[in-house]
């Protein structure tokens, strides 16, 4: 499964102000971060179909929650001058 590619559509979605860079931007560490989202959100809706406890569904939450900030800021440091 193609975490990168996944987390980085989902993000889209979730940051819809984001989107050209988070689809532009090649960064290693921003590509990193989009695997790691990929990889949450798919076992988040995992444990969503599955219905299993609620503190661990909203850990997950939190956990994606916290790296969607993390590229807004990632991406608020880049700025405009490395999206094409």
């Amino acid at each position: 499964m193609d975490y990168e590619r996944i987390g980085r559509a989902r993000m889209m979605v979730r940051l819809p102000n984001h989107r050209r860079q988070l689809a532009h931007l090649k960064l290693a560490l921003l590509r990193e971060l989009l695997e790691n989202y990929g990889l949450a959100v798919v076992k988040r809706d995992e444990l969503r179909a599955r219905r299993v406890r609620r503190d661990l569904i909203a850990q997950y939450d939190e956990l994606c929650q916290g790296m969607e900030d993390d590229a807004i800021q990632l991406i608020d440091c880049v700025g405009p001058r490395l999206v094409h």
